[in-house]
């Protein structure tokens, strides 16, 4: 029996949520076995992973071990002359100002506060931002790495450029904007950001921070995590989101779930299919040489334990994809423009997605749950069992015929059976 035990204990992933980081490296040189046995053993975060290189995040003296190791490589610097981006306080006047501009369908607010007291502002857009409708929930969240600037102003723009579409009644936004709530998130890490810098001001990578179903941090509690992700962990629990993105920069492309295990998503082909949706409105994306169709699995680029996408379906049922916007993290803000037209249709599309799917209001919001769902058409499979809390349940889902087998905490049960057509 103890043999056994040991070998439960050792088959998961030693991993360390609050590593900090001390040294930003780029690494000349193809991704191998060798780089990531040294990463096992030392415990050092590797990114963005190329052809020729890739990026190394870890304690003082990880440059020294690479290089130790046969490794090229070198310190990762941004150029001062190509920070002009608006600051904190600008983009909180700007959001503020967009606020009092169109009251009537927005809401912004703040989840909580960074490590050096910054708010984690999120605007809610619906055309009841005030009251909690039964609608699904979506959510752009950006720049959890500060120094991948770019998502954070785009989410900017498209708040604005949205809104100013509602006002003018196109039909498609104003059919949207009524049918969904919409929250935005520009920036989860503004500390980071004023630096800049990947990690927040506790050196602390807020995409390796989340609790993973694959490592010995499995626990779904905020309890020793960083102020960031303990915002986002309990703004998380409160909604009902079902469909999301998080923004990020070094590279060009759709990183698709599972990042932190190699065995397929449930519902790997829909996946798949709406993550080339989001890059075939784009066309540096969907044309990247680099990345086929512009996207590719989170596990097969390379491995992320603690990050957010796998932790947001795993324990909350909200789909989500990272979306990679620029090969350069911090580039002259003059591109930003270009970069959101690149972005703008898939921006928008996106959010579409989540009307295919299908969900219940039960007749109390105090009533709270699990639901096994379960597809019957085209194909008979299960999708798995859900939680679900203040009475409400929504699920993204391919095409068909579906039963949603609910059980409520008191033990009774029933059945509801739904079409996404």
């Amino acid at each position: 029996m103890k043999l056994i035990i040991l070998m439960i204990i050792f088959s998961q992933t030693v991993f360390s949520k609050n590593q900090v980081l001390e040294e930003s490296i780029i690494v000349k040189s193809s991704y191998s076995k060798k780089i990531k046995k040294l990463q096992t053993k030392h415990n050092f975060i590797v990114d963005h992973v190329h052809k020729n290189f890739f990026e190394v995040y870890g304690k003082k003296g990880t440059l020294k071990l690479l290089k130790k190791n046969g490794f090229k490589a070198g310190f990762q610097k941004i150029r001062k002359s190509l920070i002009s981006y608006p600051s904190f306080d600008d983009n909180t006047k700007k959001l503020k100002k967009l606020a009092r501009k169109y009251p009537n369908i927005t809401k912004l607010f703040s989840i909580g506060k960074s490590v050096e007291g910054r708010d984690l502002w999120v605007m809610k857009i619906s055309d009841n931002p005030n009251k909690d409708e039964f609608e699904p929930e979506f959510k752009y969240i950006s720049s959890m790495h500060g120094d991948e600037i770019v998502g954070r102003e785009l989410l900017i723009l498209f708040i604005e450029d949205l809104l100013s579409m509602y006002q003018k009644k196109n039909k498609k936004v104003v059919q949207l904007v009524n049918n969904t709530e919409i929250f935005i998130m520009p920036s989860m890490n503004p500390d980071g950001s004023e630096v800049p810098k990947r990690a927040n001001a506790n050196g602390v990578d807020l995409n390796r921070n989340f609790p993973d179903f694959t490592t010995n941090d499995d626990d779904n509690t905020p309890d020793g995590r960083e102020p960031e992700t303990q915002a986002i962990m309990k703004w998380q629990k409160e909604r009902h989101f079902s469909f999301s993105a998080n923004f990020h920069g070094g590279a060009v492309v759709v990183n698709y779930p599972w990042d932190t295990k190699s065995q397929r998503h449930p519902m790997d082909k829909f996946v798949v299919k709406f993550s080339k949706y989001y890059a075939s409105f784009n066309q540096p994306m969907r044309d990247n040489p680099e990345f086929p169709e512009g996207i590719i699995n989170g596990s097969d680029w390379y491995e992320v334990d603690g990050g957010m996408q796998d932790w947001s379906y795993h324990w909350h049922n909200d789909l989500q994809v990272t979306i990679e916007l620029s090969n350069t993290k911090y580039p002259d803000y003059s591109t930003i423009s270009k970069f959101y037209k690149d972005n703008r249709k898939s921006l928008f599309n996106y959010i579409k997605i989540i009307h295919s799917g299908a969900g219940f209001k039960l007749n109390s919001n105090s009533k709270n749950g699990k639901v096994e769902v379960v597809q019957t058409k085209p194909m008979k499979r299960n999708l798995g069992s859900f939680n679900f809390h203040g009475g409400e349940f929504y699920k993204v889902l391919p095409i068909g015929k579906y039963t949603f087998n609910i059980k409520l905490s008191d033990g009774t049960t029933e059945t509801r059976k739904l079409e996404v057509k």
